[in-house]
């Protein structure tokens, strides 16, 4: 079994409507206990060869949990690193799974072009933290900005962000000739509500309110880790959860609630905003995408922002060697079994079996989990 394992997602349907829905993991666990027994830098160098995507941000959660440890560690992931994987997620998402799953054609060129510009300017993972702040640094954030003005939004990204309202998106979609407009268009007039669930958003994780509403029980639940919750519930992470009081955002939220069309808005709505700041001083701040947290005498707290959500880590150090390892991904926080996958698919209609599985397979892409997923549907 691989580290990453898979997520089945088990539909009961009457033929009509999605009487349940239930979500299982196959996710080993197994990277935590990989880690244990080594150095702090030896853990740095072999955690991102465990993950074949997000290594940036599995990288940086490791390198802060151990510092929060008390370790020294070398060569940490900054934000400019995360910042850019997180970009190109998110073009990943929106030029090619998006408009695969709406049966559209697919944007792979432009994709190939973001891929492109990130590994011509950056050479290999980490150099942006080691370029950050040069005049490459520059000129990469100016490439992306013209690629995705061309490619997603039809206008400066900095200029979609000021869309704020129902009305100011009606009239972009209109007016842009690009992919995602005409796909969120066809989400918002055919299905604004699908995936709408009654969990809540994740409150910001900022360093007192993590040692509050999930370490207390990280430590003393040995299962924590495959259902993750926020004071004992559920909650949904990701860009949603984090651009929520962005104006558009916002407006749609209050109308829409946290459905796939409200959470791919988020989406673009995230990807403007790192694209306009990708060059400042804050996204190469060590601290403005991942946090240390120090915890007992030897046990610290990573902390990621990363494009499907919060990513924790855990160590505990003892004698120069990891003695303890726990991991926390987003896509346990929004597969949760009873989260926003599970509850958001519940009562979804359909009036035959392809509609359901398309409707299904844009739920699940709109919380975008880590690895593969596949759907069983069975009759309620």
């Amino acid at each position: 079994m691989s580290v990453e394992g898979e997520i089945v997602v088990r539909v009961a349907w009457d033929g009509q409507r999605v009487r349940d829905a239930r979500v299982a993991s196959s996710r080993p666990f197994a990277a935590s206990r990989v880690l244990e027994g080594l150095t702090p830098s030896e853990a740095v160098q072999r955690l991102p060869r465990l993950f074949s995507i997000c290594g940036n941000a599995q990288s940086a959660a490791c390198s802060r949990a151990l510092t929060g440890a008390g370790a020294t560690v070398e060569g940490a992931m900054l934000a400019a690193d995360v910042a850019l994987e997180t970009v190109q997620e998110y073009f990943w998402r929106l030029l090619i799974d998006w408009p695969h799953t709406m049966h559209r054609d697919v944007d792979a060129a432009g994709v190939a072009d973001v891929r492109r510009a990130i590994a011509s300017q950056t050479g290999e993972p980490g150099a942006a933290r080691r370029n950050g702040g040069t005049e490459a640094l520059r000129d990469l954030a100016a490439t992306l900005r013209t690629i995705a003005e061309q490619k997603i939004y039809g206008i400066p990204p900095a200029e979609w962000l000021t869309l704020s309202d129902d009305g100011a998106l009606t009239a972009w979609i209109e007016r842009a000739a690009t992919l995602p407009a005409r796909l969120l268009g066809l989400l918002l007039d055919t299905m604004p509500s699908l995936g709408r669930s009654d969990v809540a958003l994740m409150p910001p994780p900022r360093r007192e309110a993590l040692l509050d509403a999930v370490v207390p029980a990280m430590v003393r639940r040995a299962q924590f880790a495959a259902a993750p919750t926020w004071h004992g519930e559920p909650v949904e992470t990701g860009a949603l959860a984090r651009m929520r009081s962005q104006p558009l955002v916002a407006s749609l939220l209050a109308r829409h609630g946290n459905s796939v069309a409200v959470r791919m808005a988020a989406r673009l709505a995230e990807l403007a905003t790192l694209l306009a700041g990708l060059d400042s001083r804050s996204v190469r701040d060590p601290g403005a995408l991942a946090e240390s947290v120090p915890l007992a005498d030897g046990e610290g707290l990573g902390a990621v922002q990363t494009a499907r959500g919060l990513l924790l880590h855990r160590a505990r150090v003892a004698d120069g060697r990891i003695t303890r390892y726990q991991i926390v991904a987003p896509t346990e926080w929004n597969f949760h079994p009873e989260g926003a996958l599970a509850r958001g698919l519940r009562g979804v209609i359909a009036q035959d079996c392809a509609t359901l599985e398309q409707k299904t397979r844009l739920a699940v892409q709109g919380l975008d989990p880590c690895v593969a997923f596949r759907i069983e549907i069975r009759d309620a």
